[in-house]
């Protein structure tokens, strides 16, 4: 039986793994501290070539696989905004909220990046 400690633990180690991967691809990456209901999400990535913070939610979906695209995107969005205001950003330097979501029994390469489309692509009228 799983048991809730079990279940942070498993997100943890899905946190630390991204940040070790974005890393090891030669991005500035950190896993981000809870802050209760201000929580600023689970691992930020600094991509210099375009000066955007990437906030990631992560998510690591146990053996029932349960996905709540539309609830994690609404959680990511929610971060999204509380890490720009804690540093001082403006929103537009902070990439769109995306869910990191890892593929059970796979690789870290193998987990699936989701945005929603509203977030990513800006009507430009």
């Amino acid at each position: 039986m799983t048991t809730r400690k079990s279940h942070k633990q498993r997100g943890a180690n899905f946190e630390s793994n991204i940040r070790d991967y974005f890393r090891s691809m030669g991005y500035e990456a950190e896993r981000l501290s809870r802050t209760g209901k201000n929580d600023e999400g689970d691992v930020t990535v600094w991509d210099s070539t375009n000066s955007l913070r990437y906030v990631f939610e992560c998510k690591a979906p146990g053996e029932a696989g349960r996905i709540n695209l539309s609830g994690w995107s609404q959680e990511a969005r929610v971060e999204r905004e509380n890490y720009a205001k804690a540093r001082a950003l403006d929103e537009d330097d902070v990439a769109p909220a995306a869910v990191l979501i890892k593929a059970r029994g796979k690789s870290i390469q193998d987990s699936y990046l989701v945005f929603r489309l509203g977030d990513f692509f800006h009507d430009k009228s």
